[in-house]
Formats: structure tokens, sequence, C-alpha cells
């Protein structure tokens, strides 16, 4: 038995400039270009890139009413990071205009553009979320009229408030955000306004792994405010698996197992039900929330010791994006977790083949499982790629996984939460390197 590290990274301003200072000479350039210069998505680009492109493409030619909302992209920083990964600095700048030229495309430009010009409602909510992903946050408050950021007088906007709510995360600790996001989903805003808002505080709360009554009073509110709305068709199958997935949190963080998975089978039984059309943000929105469903589906399994169930889930998540860091961190997880652990090295290596800062962690977990495996030192030179991509990183010892094959009994802390602080970059290279 042993357990696999949990990777983190000092979220810090001053961590994210020697992240970039790190990418410039790392020699793992971003396999895909869509957030340096909005260039067409190719067969390495995420699903959430593709999104981005979509949204991008939809907004120029006035096809803005059509973009549904979708999840939030992994970073708010992919722009600065995809950059410096082609060791262009020159790109990870606040002003759109400055972008490099040669980087950037036309459709670049006519998203630049467009966002200067008079928008209609439906217009300002798909460049604001746009430029977030971007990552122009100015911008973005620009487009929906946000000047001034005070947490205790801001009254949420019924048209605008998830747009609002993504600026003000910009800007605010995460604890003043979600408790203003409460209060709007308790207020007299439409219901499909106070749902959201009160699912961000249920998704914000569960990824703390911990019982709340934030995490409590969301999911109560999300439900009666679904309950408040349309039950039928394409987009209200959509947001019941996405409701579903959000109060499965509750019993999780509880240790209440079969009720999450009760949960979680509603949540999939919604999502099958859901059969988008021939138009494409259907099908991407359909995508969006299946991806996020099957990555809840292969955490909560791991974490409980279904191993070899996440295995399946993790598949799932190969089908909708193979281009995701986060597909190949998910299944390296559960094939580890599974005792699979010479499969793990081939999933955290197309972790890597994705380039930027991504690499860090499967490169780092990599070598964990070689080091594992006797293969020191090739472990040490994964150590050292991880450490060259990020420097800033940390490792926290996880949940408890199998030496050989099946599945292990749950661990005592389903959260998944550290047990102890690990050696990280250099320290990890040395101890590798003197055995």
């Amino acid at each position: 038995m042993t357990a696999m590290p949990r990777y983190r990274t000092d979220p810090s301003p001053r961590a994210l400039a020697v992240r970039l200072r790190a990418l410039r000479t790392a020699q793992v350039p971003v396999a895909c270009g869509v957030y340096a210069g909005l260039s067409a998505p190719g067969k390495t680009s995420a699903l959430h890139a593709r999104i981005t492109h979509a949204m991008a493409s939809a907004f120029v030619v006035g096809a803005s009413a059509g973009v549904p909302r979708f999840e939030q992209p992994p970073s708010a920083q992919l722009r600065l990071l995809t950059a410096a990964s082609w060791g262009r600095l020159d790109g990870v700048g606040p002003d759109m205009t400055e972008f490099p030229v040669d980087l950037a495309s036309e459709l670049w430009w006519r998203v630049h553009e467009r966002a200067l010009g008079s928008l209609r409602t439906a217009e300002r909510r798909v460049a604001c979320d746009l430029l977030l992903r971007l990552g122009y946050p100015q911008r973005a408050a620009s487009a929906i009229g946000l000047s001034v950021i005070d947490p205790r007088k801001h009254v949420f906007s019924p048209e605008l408030a998830m747009e609002q709510l993504a600026v003000l995360r910009c800007h605010l600790p995460s604890s003043a955000v979600e408790a203003m996001a409460l209060r709007g989903a308790r207020s007299g805003l439409p219901s499909e306004t106070r749902r959201d808002l009160a699912l961000f505080v249920a998704f914000r709360s569960a990824a703390r792994g911990a019982d709340s009554t934030s995490l409590q009073a969301a999911a109560a509110l999300a439900t009666k405010a679904s309950s408040e709305l349309p039950q039928n068709g394409f987009a209200a199958a959509l947001h019941r698996a996405r409701l579903h997935r959000a109060i499965a949190a509750v019993p999780f963080v509880r240790h209440d197992i079969v009720e999450t998975h009760r949960l979680l089978g509603r949540a999939l039984e919604s999502l099958t039900s859901a059969l988008p059309g021939t138009a494409e943000m259907d099908r991407l929105a359909w995508a969006d929330e299946a991806y996020a469903l099957y990555s809840f589906l292969v955490q909560t399994h791991v974490t409980v010791g279904l191993g070899q169930r996440a295995v399946g889930y993790a598949g799932e998540l190969a089908e909708l994006s193979p281009g995701d860091h986060r597909t190949w961190a998910l299944q390296g997880d559960a094939l580890a977790a599974s005792g699979q652990l010479e499969a793990s090295l081939e999933a955290y290596g197309r972790g890597i083949a994705l380039g930027g800062w991504g690499a860090a962690r499967a490169a780092y977990l990599r070598g964990f499982v070689l080091e594992r495996l006797g293969r020191v030192a090739e472990a040490a030179e994964d150590y050292v790629l991880s450490q060259r991509i990020d420097p800033t990183s940390s490792v926290v010892a996880g949940p408890v996984v199998p030496a050989g094959g099946g599945d292990r009994k749950p661990p005592a802390e389903p959260g998944g939460r550290g047990r102890g602080v690990g050696r990280r970059g250099a320290e990890r290279v040395r101890a590798v390197q003197a055995r």
C-alpha cells in the first residue's frame, strides 16, 4: 500500500510570475493555440478550448443569443501560460491591443473590435465570458459595465449576475464572493439566476471537501429554484444533471457513499436523456456537462476505493476531451488507484505530451510511480522536468492506493485531504538520486 501525492501549486501573483519565467525556458510548448491568438482548434485542443473558439466565432457574427453558459475553463491564466510556454512573454500583457501580431488570428482582432462596440445583453454576457477566458478581466468588467467593486453594496443584475460574479472572483477573496452569491440566491432575482448562484456556491464549497452550512444552504436553494423552472427539453435535462451533480456533494462530504451514488446516478440519467440536436452549441453544451460529471465520478470512485469503476469513467473523459491535461491526470490517478501502475505511466505521459503548465503535475506523478516501480533513474528525470516547468509546486500525501490489482477499502477521509507534507521538486530529486 502507498499514498498517491496531491500536487498543488501556489496561487499567488508572485508564484505566477515565477511559473511564467520557468515556462519560458522549460521547452514544453502547449500543443493548442486557442488561448494564444484564437487560432483554430485541432486534435490536440481540449474541449474547453473548442468551446472558447466557438464562443468567439458566434460573438463576432452576432449569434451570441444561442451561446449557453458553459463551465469555467480550468485556469484564468491560460493565455499567459500558453504564451510563456512558447517563449513569448510579449503575449502575457494586460492589454489586448498589444498582443503579438504574429500570434493573433483574424478572429482575435474581430473579437477585440466587436467588444468595443455597442452590445446587447446577450452579447455583453458572451463578451465577458470570452474575455475572461482569454485572460483580460478588466476588459471583461468593462463589457458588462462593472466599474465599482464593493462586496458590501453590490447588487446582482438579473441578466448578468453570473458574469458579474465571474469578474468579482478576479478581485475579491473567495469567501466574500461566495457570501455575495449566497445572498443573491436568497434574493428576489429570477429563478434561473438564483439557481445558478446557488450552484456556484455548492460547487465551490464541495471543492473544499468538508461539510458546511454554506454547502447545505446552497444545495437547498438550488433545488428550490430549479423546481420553479420548466422541466422539459434539452436545456432542462442538462440543468437537472448539473443540479444532481452539485447536491451529490452533500452526502459525499458526509461519507454517505450510497446516497452520493444515488444522486450521481440521477445526474447520469438526466444527462443521457438530454438529446442534443445538430446545433454545434448544443453538442458542446452536452459534452461540457458530461465532462464535468464524469470527472466528478472518477474523483469520487477513486476516493472511496472503487478504482476499477473510476477507470471506466476516465475512459469517457478520454473520448470527450483527449487534449485536456485533466483527462490524463484523472485517468492516471484512476489506473494507479486500481493497481495498474504501468498503465498509469502511459496516461501521465499523454499529459506530459500536451506541454505547458499541466505537464508539471503529470511529470511529477509519473516520476512517483516510476520510483515506486524501482525505476529510480527515470523517476529522477521526471522530477527534474516537473520542477523545471513549475518550481512553485508543493506535494501533499493523498489517499492510499493498492500495490497490486483490485479495488481497495474506502479511506478514513473520503474528502481526499492530505495527511502530511511530502518532498517537492529539487528535494525529491536529490532523495531519489541518493538512492
